[in-house]
């Protein structure tokens, strides 16, 4: 899937997830809490893309995700040939390991101790990256901001002006985190080369699986589907979810919109 679908998907999922935690856990459902978890998740949703040398995952960080990249595909390589079974073909360095539910929820479990361990560092670290993958996803509805720069000044105002900031997803964040990879590899599910989400469960003598869905609902990526009926779709729901889940921001738009009608009438 496209960038912008991968993004809004794991902001939509994010919002969702957090904006209702509170009715299944006793966790903080501050509007920091909620919109950090949404954002972590957003970025999260193309970090699985990181086995591509051409991807925004790949690419976004410079030498930094390069060089995450040249360690994540050799990895993701030699897993495939370790695991694979009779029937898995190709090199396993693209919509391999990284697109498994495996590896987001280890990758999830280490984000959560490191958050509960080391606090606001990991925190804020972590909503950084996710802002900035999340920025250059949104690069067809947004193209070419400085990601990085914004990124920085997007953390530091949830850090220190949005209520509750992020302290209240230490020991979970990392839970964003592994819900956006799966989202991000879901989406490729519906996609026509499918993903190996199920890795390593056997399904007809295949470790590599590409689990999907029949075949006459497929689309192709970047393809009409997509580009004017998945995306603009998930867009919307991120923003009503917005609208409805992140504290303070409902009754924010009810005075807007009574000003407006009394600007309207007075004028």
């Amino acid at each position: 899937m496209l960038g912008v679908s991968h993004a809004t998907s794991g902001a939509a999922a994010g919002l969702a997830v957090a904006g209702f935690a509170q009715q299944w856990v006793e966790i903080d459902s501050s509007a920091g809490s909620v919109l950090t978890f949404a954002t972590v998740c957003a970025g999260a949703a193309l970090l699985p893309d990181l086995d591509h040398p051409s991807s925004m995952a790949t690419k976004r960080f410079s030498v930094a995700s390069w060089l995450a990249s040249n360690v994540v595909r050799p990895l993701s390589g030699f897993v495939y040939d370790l695991t694979r079974g009779r029937r898995d073909t190709g090199k396993g360095t693209h919509r391999g390991l990284t697109h498994t539910v495996v590896a987001a929820v280890l990758l999830g479990l280490a984000i959560n101790l490191a958050s509960a361990r080391w606090g606001t560092p990991v925190l804020v670290g972590t909503l950084f990256v996710c802002i900035a993958l999340a920025i250059k996803g949104l690069d067809a509805l947004v193209p070419g901001p400085p990601s990085l720069v914004i990124a920085a000044g997007l953390t530091y105002a949830v850090e220190e002006f949005v209520p509750g900031g992020t302290a209240g997803t230490a020991g979970w964040l990392g839970t964003a985190v592994a819900l956006g990879m799966v989202v991000h590899s879901i989406g490729d599910a519906i996609t026509e080369s499918g993903a190996p989400l199920l890795w390593p469960i056997r399904i007809r003598r295949r470790s590599w699986y590409p689990v999907g869905t029949p075949r006459p609902l497929r689309f192709r990526t970047g393809g009409v589907v997509e580009t004017w009926v998945v995306a603009p779709a998930l867009t919307v729901a991120t923003f009503l979810l917005a609208a409805y889940v992140v504290p303070g921001v409902a009754p924010f738009l009810l005075d807007l919109r009574v000003g407006f009608e009394r600007l309207v009438a007075g004028g």
